[in-house]
């Protein structure tokens, strides 16, 4: 073992050890509820019913379903190894540094991007009765911005006084985030509920297929993403083993149930002749798209409330304004406290610096938490909106959430004496199940949106080869430093030339104005996307592979052990490119149902390479070692 690597493996023990222990089940369950009920049961039932009508009750079904497996992937993890900013550890523990690395940096974009949504959430809310924050188009106005940084530090500060105090905090805001939704269901489908909606045209006015590509674009995976929190803070749990996986699962079953009722309450809560009188415009019944241009934009619940006339939901319809203030909110601090908590498991990985781990007195790594405060602030000038940022940070996310399948079948071959106080049954049929839930929700995300995020991830790898590889695994540093600048060169040039403007400009624009044969524009844009794909591809191999014969031969184990990674980076890409969600309005290189079929294939394939890249770590055996448990003396986990 390289000395660095070991360094860091004992120190990350160290750092665990100084955390505080506070939450029980209840305080977990509640970090779950509190983190997956904010914006997203604000607007996903507008959004989702614009795009798919009626039949949106089945997205948040599917999704719920898909995420559930997720779920459950997670939940036998972390009671096995219960850590404090889980998701960048595990793969560390199963796969080594370049996949705990690539998974952190997607992960750490979009935990950032976050608690800035829901301040946005919340001011966009409160326009409605205080002028100048929102614009004609949506956007924050600088006032807005302002307000909006005013409530990140107040998610700032209520994390800063610890954990004890931000989880007691949640649990009671906890109550409150699920009665409001609850009393809304109860209300709206007793005494203003028209069933005739489910059925006007139909179920699925538009077709089967988006109530697929609803789940990433329209806020429904966005409002799913919560119940990994209760996992981020295992390390300050009281008895993580029994409370982290069945706290977990609690939370995400009770906010799944009500998500899928407020679909309900809502469709059958539109009265369209009193609707088209409130948004000065006719709508004509059925006509599901239009919602987005009507006065349900403003606050889809508080509206429907509002045109009702009913004494008893307008005056609901007041304390559904407050929940659009506490709702947001609660989600943004708890995410704040997630930020934090992936730049504090980063740092104990040898990704970050040492600063990162420095706790203040109140047991909270005050320098991370001051990192995900200002990052997070940024974020809220190119993204001055909700609707600008869901698609972005659901797609961000959910691609990390292929290690838990991947993760669960590799442990149970490294580690298969560990202690799981929960065990799942088939773990390649449920893991597998798991990991292809997560690549179809990174696939339903559209390539305008894919190919982002792809450029994006990648561009975090030059921070690998410029700190962690020297760091963990003895590189040069100095050529890693030559590499990686080189490496951002070409990646900037190449996506903006080839795939920014060679590709998705030029589609749009080939598309709109009197659309020439879908042959010519396949033509003009296809060798652009080639180009891009080889040459990134192949400097990302070839870079990595300079950098990776100057190492020892565990540091070389773990590289290849996480080359699953990239291979899921650009196959996801290509496969979207092909598809009915590619860059071209109305035309696909494999249509649709079969692009689906396809991507459940390659998915399928992407996760048995995964789990049999898998490595049995240093970080794992040590990690194993300090909870009483030796299993170097298995024989089959080589």
């Amino acid at each position: 073992m390289f000395l660095g690597e070991e360094k860091y493996i004992n120190r990350a023990e160290e750092a665990d050890k100084q955390l505080r222990k506070a939450l029980g089940v209840w305080d977990i369950a509640y970090l779950v509820v509190g983190a997956m009920i904010g914006s997203g049961w604000l607007f996903g039932a507008l959004y989702a019913g614009t795009l798919v009508g009626p039949g949106a009750i089945l997205s948040w079904l599917i999704a719920g379903i898909l995420m559930f497996f997720v779920a459950l992937a997670f939940a036998e993890l972390s009671g096995m190894i219960p850590k404090t900013g889980a998701i960048v550890r595990y793969p560390q523990y199963s796969h080594g540094s370049l996949t705990s690395y690539v998974l952190a940096w997607a992960y750490l974009l979009s935990a950032m991007s976050v608690a800035p949504a829901e301040a946005e959430a919340v001011v966009t809310y409160m326009a409605s009765y205080v002028p100048g924050l929102v614009n004609t188009s949506g956007y924050l106005t600088a006032l807005g911005v302002l307000v909006a940084f005013a409530f990140l530090t107040f998610f700032f500060l209520l994390n800063y006084f610890g954990v004890h105090v931000m989880g007691k905090t949640n649990t009671a805001v906890g109550w409150w985030k699920l009665l409001v939704p609850v009393i809304t269901i109860i209300l709206l489908m007793s005494f203003y509920f028209h069933p005739k909606n489910f059925v006007t045209p139909s179920f699925l006015p538009y077709g089967t297929s988006p109530v697929f590509f609803a789940l990433p674009t329209t806020g429904i995976v966005f409002a799913f993403l919560g119940f990994r929190q209760g996992l981020e803070y295992a390390g300050e749990a009281k008895n993580p083993k029994r409370d982290v996986p069945l706290g977990t699962l609690l939370g995400f079953l009770i906010v799944l149930a009500i998500y899928v009722l407020l679909q309900v309450a809502f469709t059958g809560g539109i009265d369209w002749v009193k609707l088209s009188a409130a948004s000065n415009m006719t709508i004509t019944p059925g006509n599901w798209t239009a919602l987005q241009y009507s006065v349900l934009s403003k606050g889809p619940f508080y509206q429907i409330l509002k045109i009702s006339a009913i004494p008893i939901l307008v005056g609901w319809g007041i304390f559904l304004l407050i929940d659009a203030i506490v709702s947001p909110s609660g989600t943004g601090w708890i995410y704040e406290g997630t930020t934090t908590r992936v730049f504090y498991g980063m740092a104990t990985d040898g990704h970050l610096p040492d600063a990162f781990l420095w706790l203040n007195k109140h047991k909270i790594p005050w320098v991370s938490l001051l990192a995900s405060w200002l990052i997070g602030a940024i974020f809220l000038i190119p993204y001055p909106a909700w609707v600008l940022i869901i698609g972005f940070i659901s797609t961000t996310t959910v691609f990390t959430y292929m290690i838990g399948g991947s993760a669960l079948v590799v442990f149970r071959r490294t580690a298969p004496s560990a202690h799981r106080p929960l065990k799942l049954p088939f773990p390649w049929v449920l893991g597998g199940i798991a990991f292809v839930a997560a690549f179809m929700i990174v696939y339903w995300s559209t390539f305008s949106v894919l190919w982002a995020v792809d450029a994006l991830i990648l561009a975090g790898i030059p921070i690998f080869y410029m700190y962690t590889m020297p760091k963990r695994l003895g590189s040069n540093r100095l050529l890693g430093i030559l590499l990686g600048i080189v490496y951002w060169v070409i990646l900037a040039v190449t996506t903006i030339w080839l795939l920014d403007y060679g590709v998705v400009v030029k589609a749009s624009v080939l598309s709109s104005s009197s659309p020439p044969p879908f042959s010519q524009v396949l033509a003009e844009t296809s060798p652009n996307f080639v180009l891009w794909v080889i040459i990134n591809l192949i400097t990302t191999l070839l870079f990595t592979y300079v950098l990776y014969r100057g190492i020892s031969s565990y540091g070389k184990s773990q590289i290849k052990a996480g080359l699953w990674v990239i291979v899921v980076i650009f196959a996801g890409l290509i496969i979207e490119y092909v598809s009915s969600l590619g860059p071209y309005p109305g035309y696909a290189i494999v249509p649709y149902p079969w692009d689906m079929l396809l991507a459940v294939v390659v998915g399928a394939i992407l996760f048995v390479y995964s789990a049999l890249s898998g490595i049995l770590t240093d970080d794992l055996v040590i990690v194993m070692k300090n909870m009483g448990i030796d299993i170097t003396k298995n024989e089959n986990n080589k």
